[in-house]
C-alpha cells in the first residue's frame, strides 16, 4: 500500500450576475483547492477513492475537477509536501459523518470519543489510524462502518 495525495479543484456555477459578468457559457467559478489523504495499491485506486472521498465532504451546489494525485514520498522527495500541507483536507472520518447526519458534538456524544480527537482527525491533523484502537472502534460503531473504513 502507497500513501498518495489527493487533490481536487472545487469549483460552483456562476450566480446570474456572475454570469453575466463574465459572458462565457458554462463558466465556473475556483474556490480553491482540497486534498484527501488516501491508502491505496494503485494510483488508479487513489484518485478513485480520493475523489469520492472528496465529493462527499463538499458543501452542495459545489463541484471537483482537475483531480490530481502523487504519492506522499514523492512529494516529500521533490519539496512539494509544504504545498500539499497547506491544502485543506477531507477524510473518511469527515465523509461518513456527514453522510451519516451527524455534527461532531454529536458523533463525540455517540462514541464517547473526545470531539478534540475527532476535529483533529477532520482537519488533518491527525490520522485516523493513529487513534487508540478503542477510540477507532467506538467512532465506526457509531458511524456504522467498518473500522477499516476510517483510515
Amino acid at each position: 500500500m502507497t500513501t498518495y495525495y489527493v487533490t481536487a479543484d472545487l469549483d460552483r456555477a456562476p450566480t446570474e450576475q456572475e454570469a453575466k459578468e463574465i459572458g462565457v457559457p458554462h463558466a465556473k467559478i475556483f474556490l480553491g483547492r482540497v486534498k484527501a489523504i488516501i491508502c491505496a495499491d494503485s494510483i488508479k485506486d487513489a484518485c478513485a477513492r480520493g475523489s469520492e472521498c472528496i465529493s462527499g465532504c463538499i458543501k452542495e451546489g459545489r463541484t471537483i475537477s482537475n483531480v490530481g494525485c502523487m504519492p506522499v514520498a514523492d512529494a516529500k522527495e521533490m519539496g512539494d509536501d509544504k504545498i500539499y500541507k497547506g491544502y485543506p483536507t477531507t477524510t473518511w472520518l469527515l465523509y461518513y459523518r456527514l453522510k451519516a447526519g451527524l455534527t461532531q458534538a454529536q458523533l463525540a456524544k455517540a462514541s464517547g470519543v473526545n470531539i478534540r480527537q475527532i476535529q483533529r482527525v477532520e482537519l488533518g491533523e491527525a490520522e485516523a489510524g493513529n487513534l487508540s484502537a478503542k477510540n477507532i472502534i467506538a467512532l465506526a460503531d457509531a458511524l456504522g462502518v467498518d473500522v477499516r473504513a476510517l483510515v
